[in-house]
């Protein structure tokens, strides 16, 4: 059997048989071809030809087509590629170079000075000097490609000691998981544009890189620059003909906070794709509303499964059940298992317990990490007895009768206090559940390692002001972070006049969730924000709100 790398060979093709169908553009960049892009990919390829071994190579860029192209130059030599954001700290990025022995970094950019000393001891290479010193556009050899059990790339995920782990994704969990996603609605098509907005160090943007270029289509790139300028991003979208949309909820919730995020601005739009955090019924309900030829679809799964391995759409009614969305069911090739976390015992059929994956999308291993990985990972079967691997993922959930799974937060977001145990997500479940709450986050305050009491920050729509007992003012609407509190834990904008209008929104929610939730799950402080602060994989930034909260 001929050696098949299901991404290369699929770009391979298109730039055989549609040479100059586009596959990557930006506002900041003219279209890249696909013909361009292999070219290019061959080209770097070469020069990392040299590259002794087959260890995998760090790959630094910006979102660029050069960087895509060195992606797809690492597998074409033979390499793994760990994929790494030009934000990252210096001390991020030393945590994950000194885990790859002998590393070799490739940079399609200009290396930060910040990042200059990090990297003394590596081997460092320029993808624009290798792309003038190699012009030749031949593929390498096929036998040097990835493939197989080989490992297609590495993300680093935050570990739970402060010390990044890396997921090691093979070809063929890539191309399961290219199996499952070639065949969604919309997708299926074929030449399709999908927004490029994750960074390719999270591994969100599988669903774009794999999807996208698999079939044919396009990657609309939105960098760094643009997400901190609405302005230039909307603009930017308004030319961009989007059809699918893959994204977090946090970024869709932070789009949606303008009126004018709807199908007018992306008439092309056809399919919201949303992994990573939990998908709320305030978000999908403004979806259908303002994009209603659009089919909102929630999916589930952690890096170690290869992006996702649930799927479904949302229907009104769910929307009309109060109950938090389902993430849906699994993908042929994957099983799920709910089993009591202690005991590894399967729970009563609808009984919340560990979700387990079984199937031919899990990950290898944690790189370099045999204790971790013997932790999470283990061999198994599936039922009709064909060998496959397992992943103990840490998350809650259940699947109901009708076989949607639904998952409600994770163990180590398992509070206790004052002995009461606290799921957070089902607080910021309880939040946004009123209507006027556009996205809440709670954190734990602690002291002395015991947690002292809740804390939820929100961002609230401009109908705040419409809850029992609330006045919010112009400096609420402005979105001034909350740092005053008072006898009751409510939080204001800032000290002075504008302080009432946060003082009695805080109120407000606070009266409303006690309605839903008993006395012990209500936030003593709720502060309003502006806009959610988001990391750089686009999700809530959690460490960042931890870190404001009072004590």
């Amino acid at each position: 059997m001929a050696t098949m790398n299901v991404l290369l060979d699929s770009i391979e093709n298109t730039a055989a048989t549609a040479p100059d169908a586009p596959a990557f553009r930006s506002a900041e960049e003219s279209a890249t071809t696909y013909s361009q892009m292999w070219h290019n990919a061959c080209a770097i390829a070469r020069g990392l030809a040299s590259v002794p071994g087959h260890g995998p190579v760090l790959v630094l860029g910006p979102k660029h087509a050069l960087t895509v192209e060195c992606l797809l130059a690492c597998l074409m030599s033979g390499h793994a590629y760990v994929p790494l954001d030009v934000e990252l700290p210096p001390k991020r990025f030393t945590d994950i170079a000194c885990q790859i022995s002998g590393a070799t970094l490739l940079a399609a950019c200009d290396v930060p000075d910040a990042l200059a000393g990090v990297l003394s001891g590596a081997d460092v290479l320029d993808a624009r000097e290798l792309l003038a010193a190699h012009t030749t556009a031949e593929p390498l050899p096929r036998e040097m490609w990835v493939t197989g059990e080989q490992t297609q790339y590495i993300i680093f995920t935050s570990g739970s000691t402060g010390r990044p782990k890396g997921i090691e994704v093979t070809e063929n969990d890539v191309a399961n998981f290219r199996r499952w996603l070639a065949d969604f609605p919309i997708v299926r098509e074929g030449g399709r544009v999908f927004l490029d907005q994750a960074h390719y160090s999270f591994d969100l943007s599988e669903f774009e890189l794999v999807g996208a270029l698999t079939t044919g289509g396009c990657l609309h790139a939105v960098d760094a620059s643009e997400l901190a300028d609405y302005r230039r991003l909307f603009a930017d979208l308004g030319n961009s003909g989007i059809e699918v949309w893959v994204s977090t909820p946090s970024f869709a919730d932070a789009c949606l906070a303008d009126p004018s995020f709807s199908a007018t601005l992306l008439p092309h739009l056809r399919l919201f794709l949303f992994c990573g955090e939990a998908l709320h019924h305030t978000t999908a309900a403004k979806l259908r509303e303002r994009f209603p030829g659009a089919i909102v679809a929630n999916t589930y799964g952690p890096t170690e499964s290869t992006v996702a391995v649930t799927y479904c759409e949302v229907t009104d009614e769910m929307l009309a059940d109060p109950a938090p969305l389902p993430v849906g069911r699994p993908r042929q090739g994957t099983e799920l298992a709910i089993v009591d976390h202690a005991a590894g015992a399967p729970v009563a059929p609808g009984q919340t317990g560990e979700v387990i994956i079984r199937g031919d999308t899990v990950a290898l291993d944690y790189y370099e990490n045999p204790e971790k990985t013997a932790e999470a990972f283990f061999e198994t079967s599936l039922a009709d007895g064909t060998k496959t691997r397992g992943y103990r993922t840490g998350d809650l959930g259940f699947i109901d009768e009708d076989g949607l799974l639904h998952v409600q937060g994770r163990l180590d977001s398992l509070v206790k206090l004052n002995g009461f145990r606290i799921e957070l997500g089902e607080v910021e479940g309880a939040l946004e559940e009123i209507p006027r709450v556009r996205h809440a986050v709670v954190v734990p305050a602690t002291r002395a390692g015991r947690v002292t009491s809740l804390c939820a920050f929100v961002v609230v729509g401009p109908d705040a002001a419409t809850g029992p007992d609330a006045t919010v003012g112009p400096a609420v609407a402005a979105g001034q972070d909350a740092t005053g509190q008072d006898a009751t834990g409510a939080s204001a904008t800032r000290p002075g006049t504008a302080n009432v209008d946060a003082f009695a929104t805080a109120r407000s929610l606070k009266a409303e969730l006690a309605m839903s939730l008993p006395a012990y799950m209500v936030p003593r402080q709720i502060r309003i924000l502006d806009e959610m602060p988001l990391n750089a994989n686009g999700k809530a930034d959690r460490k960042a709100l931890a870190a404001r909260v009072s004590r």
